[in-house]
């Protein structure tokens, strides 16, 4: 920068001894473009393409010759290869779990501003102690087990034995009721003719009526298939794996190439077909969603997986990558949030009921993360989650495309920035009833009662983010370059540091806000609604009769008061008055329609083996399903009443 100065002195002091109009001006053009290289060589905020183009072409040897189509029992093997290795270089023993008496983190939002220093690398190392011996013991096997997938597993994997575009879905025993209707939500809301494949695992066999019986009603187009796993994966396999290791396993064993694995009780609101080929998924081939959360991960799962993280420099501030750094810029590292340092995995954490991935792109990435989900509960889920909200494979799939991008197999993906939304209703504290408008209860009675989160588009997402980079990195990189301009123009002797240092201390003086990021993403329309807290069960709807002004869970809450009576009677609805906002389809109402058409009519729970334990090989079981039905007759009325105008129903 001192040697360009100096070249551009010499050049203003030879145009002004020519006294040459013409020289003047091509001497300015020359100025102009000298200045703005020197901008982006002499600042940190250097502009880079939104979309790498970065190659995703095959990175490993393969034996395959000519076309290769998904064979189950080829499929077997590979998979039975893959899980054998995992088990060979997995770690012995456990983690012990406490956390250490220093520890201050916990379930931290990511528009939080104030102590912070909570979720700094030192705050992180004040929970789950993790000892040198098993840091390098989970460090050899981690280096080893990447060594093994890269000359013995990938070559045996053929990416093109997965083709087109589809839906997962993990099922079985009460996961199949939940999983009904989020059939019928794709059918009427997805757009295009989706296929669809429900994984169901070993331990459901008796899932065949359902698939034999109810699949081809409730789904007449012939696109939805059970697959069960059990035909795919080994019984030493299938005996050892249970719980969040079973999505990474039905992602291996799914047909698709390009798959959205959803939960089974997440539901499709709004078209997502155009998800599967928009730009921001083409290029990177791998999709995530937020939660509510900052990243707890523990510093020393970076040393693990051979991640290095420059603790000297910030690049973003929670979720907003676009505003430079100078904007809220500190000086003492030692209290800068880990996961806002150089190296690490962006926050928020993910929430894993939706995941795209392009198997072409990131088969590795899968992989990687099936063996940090095999090995979750001893070593991994603590490591990652340190015990906070939603332990479990939610981290996995960023955590192993970090850690194949550090290890030279470059993995990108891309998480949606609309933050991630509660959706529920008011209710009072005592007994989680809903509060109408009528009603008149203080504040201090009242709390929310969240039963779903709402997930965003990804295709307008992406939209968002583009505008959200072009106001607060773009436009204050322009202006600072046509600072730099005029200064130089009218000094040449202009220090350009000093020029930085007073912009970025004029940009400070209004502080610095995240909330001016996410305001980007407010008009981002819902695609998911992942409807958790209850999940749809109506078998443990109706034994709580949850939901009721007047059920047994309300009058459960007031055994201490004889003389309590109900202010309302009946069934209320659990999403709030803004649904319709989100979709024009009236999930709850088709839900409880499809819960009354598959289940009470004509020993319909018969094809549920989940309602077929419940029935009849439990004492009053049969009154029990009289009771359920009757339960979901009077929600079904209710809801019927109380639809909107133009709402859609299936």
């Amino acid at each position: 920068m001192v040697a360009m100065k100096s070249r551009l002195r010499q050049i203003v002091h030879f145009v002004r001894r020519k006294n040459s109009r013409i020289l003047r001006i091509c001497m300015i053009v020359l100025l102009i473009t000298l200045i703005f290289i020197g901008l982006h060589q002499g600042s940190d905020y250097i502009e880079i393409d939104l979309l790498s183009n970065i190659s995703y072409l095959n990175d490993y040897k393969t034996d395959s010759n000519g076309t290769v189509t998904f064979d189950p029992s080829k499929v077997r093997n590979v998979l039975k290869l893959t899980m054998d290795e995992i088990r060979r270089l997995s770690p012995q023993g456990e983690i012990d779990r406490t956390r250490g008496k220093d520890c201050r983190i916990g379930d931290i939002q990511i528009e939080l501003s104030h102590d912070l220093d909570r979720i700094s690398r030192n705050g992180l190392l004040k929970c789950v102690e993790l000892q040198n011996s098993a840091k390098d013991k989970l460090r050899d096997l981690h280096r080893a087990f990447l060594d093994t997938m890269k000359d013995k597993i990938m070559p045996r994997f053929h990416k093109e034995m997965y083709v087109g575009n589809g839906i997962v879905f993990v099922a079985g025993g009460k996961f199949t009721m939940h999983v009904m209707p989020a059939i019928k939500a794709i059918r009427a809301n997805a757009g295009g003719d989706i296929p669809v494949e429900i994984m169901i695992p070993p331990e459901n066999t008796g899932e065949s009526s359902f698939c034999d019986n109810v699949l081809p009603l409730l789904d007449p187009s012939g696109l939805t298939r059970c697959v069960f796993m059990e035909t795919l994966f080994d019984s030493t396999t299938l005996g050892s794996v249970k719980g969040y290791q079973l999505k990474a396993l039905a992602l291996l064993a799914s047909s698709f190439r390009k798959t959205l694995l959803l939960d089974a009780d997440n539901y499709v609101v709004n078209p997502i077909d155009k998800m599967f080929d928009c730009p921001i998924f083409d290029e990177f081939g791998l999709a995530l969603w937020p939660d509510y959360w900052r990243r707890l991960h523990h510093p020393g799962i970076y040393d693990i997986a051979g991640i290095e993280v420059d603790t000297t420099k910030r690049i973003r501030y929670s979720v907003d990558n676009v505003s430079p750094p100078e904007r809220y810029k500190v000086n003492d590292f030692s209290k800068v949030p880990f996961h806002d340092l150089d190296g690490t995995i962006p926050d928020g954490s993910t929430e894993s009921g939706q995941l795209l991935v392009d198997k072409h792109k990131h088969l590795d990435t899968i992989i990687l993360s099936l063996y940090y989900n095999y090995n979750g509960p001893s070593y991994y889920y603590p490591l990652l989650g340190q015990g906070f909200a939603g332990e479990g494979d939610k981290d996995t799939f960023a955590f192993a495309a970090r850690a194949l991008s550090a290890n030279g197999i470059p993995r990108n993906y891309y998480q949606v920035k609309a933050p991630v939304r509660p959706m529920g209703y008011w209710a009072n504290k005592k007994d989680e009833v809903k509060i109408l408008s009528e009603d008149k209860i203080s504040a201090d009675e009242q709390s929310f009662r969240g039963v779903a989160m709402i997930q965003h588009d990804l295709n307008a997402d992406f939209e968002a983010y583009k505008k959200a980079r072009q106001e607060l990195y773009s436009k204050p990189m322009e202006e600072l370059q046509t600072l730099r301009e005029k200064t130089f123009l009218s000094e040449v002797s202009a220090d350009f540091t000093d020029i930085d240092k007073a912009f970025w201390q004029e940009q400070r003086k209004n502080g610095y806000d995240i909330k001016n990021f996410l305001s980007f993403f407010k008009q981002v329309p819902a695609s998911f609604i992942h409807s958790h807290l209850p999940k749809y069960d109506p078998w443990e709807y109706a034994a709580s009769e949850d939901m009721m002004f007047d059920g047994r869970k309300t009058m459960s809450h007031h055994e201490d008061e004889p003389n309590f009576k109900p202010t309302h009677h009946g069934h209320f609805r659990m999403y709030n008055d803004d649904f319709p906002k989100l979709t024009n389809y009236d999930l709850e109402l088709s839900n409880w329609l499809c819960f009354q058409k598959y289940v009470c009519q004509e020993n319909g729970y018969k094809n549920f083996n989940y309602l077929v334990h419940k029935v009849e090989k439990q004492q009053g079981g049969h009154k029990a399903l009289e009771h359920m039905c009757d339960y979901i007759n009077k929600r079904v009325e209710m809801l019927r009443a109380t639809t909107w105008e133009g709402s859609k129903i299936m």
